[in-house]
């Protein structure tokens, strides 16, 4: 495969994650290597394979800068797979505690052929909570032989108790760019001829898994051969090369709202993948807000370019855009046009407002008659106050929450109501919490959805920072008196006692 003959064998060729091979680099060099570290971070981005570069590296006689050097005993016994000291677990298959109890056990015995123990836990998060109880005291004071590397895709799912007792570095999704570069790195070594417009499409779909990239370009390769078009690997990843892709975002771009509904619907009468084509269009309009933030002249699209940024509201709308057209959810019928028309009205029109409830016929007032028997008709009670329109801070929370809820439902809990946003501006995203528990998990465990969630509304990128707030202005008002019994009186309630 060719992941397995291309996975790097140095902290050189590890792509998108300068700021952990750096630091790493820093510590071997200088020799302060920990006792536990912790590895966190989508899949495909490469935490077994830093891993496994890192037990190389503390085990390596000939260290040069912080790099293994592949070459002594130790790293050819580790490369080949024969190193006994290198201890692999995947804890999604061995995760109860009497599975602990035996690491814990052979731990103390001194290494049989590297200078120390590297036990890498893959999957840490799947451990049972027993499991995870056994672990605690074995990496709070491990034999000075023994190194831990727990890599997780689930960091919220870890305990806190073993996250502080690890260092932790968090792995990022790596940018298509250099997704791009290292394919076509590969192309190269292997004789392959894969257009640049290839390799982009390759790098879009892996969103952002290196992994997953080599795997698809492999795909495309036996399927095609070794000259792959730009039209096989669209064919290949079943992405929809369409004009009416292009032809609906600048309906949207114009405010058409019936061109929109015309072609969301004529997709769907053609029997194509309504999902993918929508899809494409997210990444047309993200390539068009990236063009027109940067004032670049670089699109897929120069005509679609122009009619964006002849518009002075372009960035607004299109992340307005971007928002809608990412939410559309077609899980519950595939084929059906409807979430993809929602999503253009939304965009065109503005998100639809909730309607106010139809207050139900209330019961008469005991004892109070009308004219021939029957109970009078109460009146309606008045609708409720409008709130008037929300501010572009709450606009903003609601579309952050909204957004990471169909992420993850489970993380996006957190942010339901929790908090205030302090300030959205520049490329700092502050967000005020007045209770510690969810702000410590928006903090660890949502920070990646949350800042690529408002990066994705906001149009740029944003760094998250938490803090502490005293009660909002909510919390502060003065308290109604008296509203429920007016509210009762006009409704034909009548009072009694001394007051009445």
């Amino acid at each position: 495969m060719l992941y397995g003959k291309w996975r790097p064998k140095g902290f050189a060729e590890v792509v998108g994650q300068d700021h952990i091979v750096r630091t790493l680099k820093n510590a071997l060099a200088t020799g302060r290597i920990a006792h536990a570290y912790l590895f966190s971070g989508p899949r495909g981005t490469g935490k077994t394979t830093t891993a496994r570069i890192l037990a190389r590296a503390v085990n390596c006689s000939a260290l040069q800068n912080g790099e293994p050097c592949n070459q002594c005993e130790s790293c050819r016994a580790i490369l080949s797979g024969s190193a006994l000291d290198l201890i692999e677990m995947d804890a999604a298959s061995n995760r109860g505690i009497d599975d602990v109890r035996e690491l814990r056990e052979k731990i103390a015995y001194a290494p049989s052929g590297l200078a120390r123990k590297v036990y890498l836990l893959d999957e840490v998060h799947m451990l049972t909570e027993g499991a995870f109880n056994a672990l605690l005291k074995t990496l709070e004071e491990p034999p000075p032989h023994a190194i831990f590397i727990l890599a997780t895709t689930d960091l919220h799912k870890v305990p806190a108790t073993i996250i502080s007792r690890c260092q932790r570095y968090d792995f990022h999704r790596v940018p298509n760019e250099a997704i791009v570069r290292r394919l076509a790195f590969i192309c190269e070594q292997e004789g392959c001829t894969v257009p640049q417009e290839g390799l982009h499409a390759i790098a879009v779909q892996s969103r952002g898994g290196l992994r997953d990239a080599i795997t698809i370009l492999e795909q495309v390769i036996a399927r095609y051969g070794n000259a792959p078009t730009v039209d096989d690997v669209r064919a290949a990843l079943g992405q929809v090369s369409d004009a009416r892709v292009g032809g609906l975002v600048r309906a949207l771009l114009e405010s058409h709202l019936a061109a929109a509904l015309d072609i969301a619907r004529s997709v769907a009468d053609d029997g194509i993948d309504i999902a993918r084509f929508t899809r494409s269009a997210v990444d047309l309009v993200r390539d068009l807000l990236a063009a027109v933030l940067r004032d670049s002249a670089a699109s897929n699209d120069d005509e679609l370019l122009a009619v964006a940024r002849s518009r002075a509201d372009a960035v607004p709308l299109l992340a307005s855009a971007l928002a809608e057209l990412a939410r559309a959810d077609f899980r519950l019928d595939p084929a059906s046009p409807v979430p993809l028309e929602v999503a253009c009205a939304s965009v065109i029109l503005g998100p639809p407002r909730a309607a106010l409830p139809v207050a139900a016929a209330p019961a008469a007032v005991p004892g109070q008659a009308s004219e021939g028997g029957r109970r009078p008709a109460r009146q309606p009670s008045p609708p409720p106050a409008d709130p008037g329109p929300m501010s572009r801070e709450e606009k903003f929370a609601r579309e952050l929450y909204e957004h990471c809820k169909i992420i993850n439902p489970a993380l996006a809990m957190w942010l339901n109501g929790s908090f205030d946003v302090l300030q959205m501006d520049g490329d700092e995203l502050v967000l005020g919490f007045q209770r510690k528990m969810p702000m410590e998990k928006v903090d660890t465990a949502c920070r990646p959805m949350v800042e690529e969630q408002a990066a994705a509304i906001l149009g740029r990128p944003v760094r998250l920072r938490v803090q502490l707030v005293e009660a909002t202005k909510q919390a502060n008002r003065e308290p109604r008196r008296g509203h429920l019994a007016e509210a009762a009186k006009k409704m034909g309630a009548r009072p009694i006692g001394k007051d009445s």
